[in-house]
């Protein structure tokens, strides 16, 4: 279960290789192709879904000067196949939420070995900030402002994630639904755990997503944005016990 700025990306792309033709794997194909990992058949098939192939066709050729770029290519799958799931995963299907997991594929979901990793809210928040202010080029959003849409549901800016909280993507009935959290203040260990349990080789990890930032999360906070935080993902700051 992909939960959004903690290593998701990466943990993704290490498990790529260990993909069989028919597996689902969304959102992360580049991050994959980096490690060497071409898309497997689920992937090229689910481009003959009419709304995810004219998507394909339309991403190529924004760029017709790199339509035979291998690179440009996945890149353009990537964003096209998430359209096929939609429907029943939400707008953002490879961070879908447990729910809906669960309703689409039920057979999966009761037999599969089931994970996430989560991560401490006030250092995840400022890293979405950043990321989500130099993807969208953004960058005159204040991280205050930030905190204020987020808190209003105000996403009519594409800096403002829609997924803004992970809780929902790995509980149902704001129980956890998963076999095992790992922790992102831990990475390396608990990845090493799942894929033990998997019975799997582990490849190195490679961070897909990470950027550098000069200081500690702290800086950004004040007291009102410190609670806006405290309240806006109240739910992992009890269970998982984190602190500013």
């Amino acid at each position: 279960m992909h939960c959004r700025k903690a290593a998701g990306s990466s943990v993704a792309a290490c498990l790529a290789a260990c993909l069989g033709p028919d597996d689902i794997h969304l959102g992360t194909w580049p991050e994959a192709f980096d490690q060497g990992v071409l898309p497997n058949r689920r992937a090229r098939t689910d481009l003959l879904h009419p709304v995810a192939g004219a998507s394909f066709l339309a991403r190529l050729l924004q760029r017709p000067s790199r339509v035979t770029d291998p690179a440009c290519r996945i890149a353009a799958l990537n964003g096209a196949q998430r359209l096929k799931y939609r429907a029943r995963l939400g707008h953002s299907p490879e961070h879908a939420h447990a729910e809906r997991v669960r309703a689409a594929f039920p057979e999966a979901w009761r037999d599969y070995f089931k994970f996430c990793f989560v991560r401490n809210p006030f250092d995840r928040t400022v890293s979405d900030y950043l990321w989500r202010t130099r993807k969208t080029g953004d960058e005159s959003m204040t991280f205050s402002a930030f905190l204020d849409r987020i808190d209003r549901h105000d996403f009519s800016s594409r800096t403002i994630p829609r997924h803004f909280d992970n809780w929902p993507i790995y509980t149902v009935d704001d129980r956890i639904a998963v076999d095992f959290v790992g922790r992102f203040e831990r990475l390396e260990e608990d990845l090493d755990d799942v894929f033990s349990r998997l019975g799997l080789d582990r490849r190195p990890l490679t961070l897909a997503k990470s950027m550098q930032r000069q200081g500690s999360y702290r800086d950004w906070y004040g007291t009102r944005e410190r609670g806006l935080v405290e309240r806006l993902f109240a739910n992992e700051v009890r269970q998982f016990d984190y602190s500013f």
